[in-house]
């Protein structure tokens, strides 16, 4: 039975976790529509904010494994809070897009310290042979960041101190939880290896280089990263592309929570479906859901259909996501798959393009809706691909060397 401390630790660092994803990305679009109005910055100048996010982000997921050996874990997640809290005492003294460019940077690297990577290197030290299920708990309470960081930050911003209030009341609860975290984690002591499991793991792993120039693994990365498009996009431009629609101020935040909600449901029950029924079909269900999804939100101009939108893409995304990681690590073994899914994350970067160019085209045409249904009809491709996709075999070795020669 784990001791109070680990549960404590677990509770402290999934804490931390919430807070960084509810305040970069499932919430920067409701405060940037406040500032850009108050400020009288384009849709452009919004979602270059959100690239800047988006991109310091992917480079900076190189630190924690670094940091980590150099300060332990603890630490490494108490700095990436206390990078956060710059990043909002930055955005709150903001006064043009270029501070608040900075602000986003930061921020960035900040949420990149505090997400999975210490996170899931502390709770597989802590639990041991439990550690899986706590890996699925702390991702499943991760994903509430998207639930409630919409409303939230729609009520601080609609208050009478507006979007500084947001980012001052962001700064203090970054220092808050910092503090927490410092006190109650504690390094995990070092645990005994099975040696027949780990040679086990190593015999069915693919080699890096093996994984990377498989046509499995190259579906799969494109599942994410369009996937990950898909879901800054849509965090970043909907608050603007509902205004444009006409309809109701604060309803983007009432739409974003719910679909965070279920995303966070859809979480919990995916990882146990996996075990019953073929990730594959899960990962083509989930771009087919979200593709929809995207569909609706584009073209509604309409309550119901904003409301459609909330359970097809909570599903689609969440799906999407713990289908990628299992299929990494069923196809390509589980020390090559999580390095593949690292590979993943940094391709990723990708999807700082998509709120800068949905914010040029609606400079340019007035509507999201162009961006938006673009983004849904670069999925079902995609999702084809994986429904003819056969198992991974691994490549003969002498075509991997041949690769590295040329």
């Amino acid at each position: 039975m784990s001791g109070r401390r680990e549960l404590l630790g677990l509770i402290s660092a999934a804490a931390i976790f919430v807070f960084g994803s509810a305040t970069t990305f499932s919430t920067m679009g409701i405060v940037l529509f406040a500032m850009l109005r108050d400020l009288g910055w384009s849709e452009t100048v919004a979602g270059g904010a959100f690239t800047t996010l988006i991109l310091t982000c992917c480079v900076a997921h190189l630190l924690p494994v670094p940091l980590m050996a150099r300060i332990g874990a603890r630490w490494t997640i108490v700095s990436g809070g206390l990078v956060l809290a710059v990043g909002f005492i930055v955005a709150y003294a903001t006064q043009s897009f270029v501070t608040f460019y900075v602000a986003a940077g930061i921020l960035g690297i900040g949420f990149s310290l505090v997400a999975n990577t210490p996170g899931i290197y502390l709770i597989t030290g802590w639990f041991g042979a439990r550690a899986p299920r706590m890996i699925g708990l702390y991702m499943m309470i991760g994903t509430l960041g998207n639930a409630i960081g919409p409303p939230m930050a729609q009520a601080l911003v609609s208050s009478a101190g507006g979007w500084r209030l947001y980012w001052l009341a962001m700064t203090a609860t970054a220092l808050a939880l910092s503090t927490a975290c410092a006190i109650v984690i504690r390094e995990p002591a070092p645990i005994a290896k099975d040696t027949a499991a780990t040679e086990a793991v190593a015999a069915e792993n693919w080699t890096y280089r093996e994984t990377l120039v498989s046509p499995q693994f190259i579906v799969i990365a494109l599942a994410m990263v369009a996937t990950q498009i898909c879901m800054i996009t849509v965090a970043g431009v909907t608050p603007s592309h509902f205004a444009r629609l006409g309809l109701p101020n604060g309803f983007a935040a009432q739409i974003l929570g719910l679909q965070g909600l279920v995303g966070t449901l859809a979480t919990a029950i995916s990882g146990r479906l996996s075990e019953r029924f073929d990730p594959k079909g899960l990962l083509v269900f989930g771009l087919i859901s979200t593709a929809l999804a995207l569909s609706a939100l584009a073209f509604a101009s309409r309550g119901w259909t904003a409301y459609a939108f909330v359970p097809l893409y909570g599903v689609g995304w969440s799906v999407t996501c713990l289908a990628v990681t299992v299929l990494l690590v069923r196809y390509f073994g589980q020390k090559t798959g999580v390095a593949g899914l690292a590979a993943i994350f940094m391709l990723a970067g990708a999807a700082a393009v998509g709120p800068a160019v949905a914010g040029a085209v609606a400079d340019v045409t007035g509507s999201f809706t162009p961006a938006l249904g673009g983004l849904a009809l670069l999925l079902p491709p995609i999702a084809l691909a994986a429904f003819v996709m056969p198992p991974a075999r691994r490549i003969a070795p002498r075509f991997v060397r041949s690769l590295q020669t040329e």
